[in-house]
């Protein structure tokens, strides 16, 4: 099982200098399964990024799962951003 994290902070994104060791993008976590299977939790921000990622290294048609833990705006502002939808 594979756990990344491609956004972390909360309520608004804070990219720059500051923040590369831990990422300015807002919550948006990938789980990949043993068997494949793409979880992706949350579309932050951090979505943009990871949608790019899976673009660029999966073939289509993509087959994901989303799962939203709430809709508060730190966890959906990335979904118009996020390039699979």
């Amino acid at each position: 099982m594979l756990v990344r994290f491609w956004g972390t902070r909360g309520s608004i994104p804070v990219p720059g200098p500051g923040t590369v060791r831990y990422g300015g993008n807002t919550s948006c976590v990938q789980v990949v399964t043993a068997s494949g299977t793409q979880i992706i939790l949350d579309c932050g921000t951090g979505a943009r990024e990871l949608g790019l990622h899976l673009c660029r290294t999966l073939t289509s048609p993509l087959q994901l799962s989303v799962l939203l833990t709430h809709t508060h705006w730190d966890h959906i502002q990335g979904l118009p951003y996020f390039p699979p939808v």
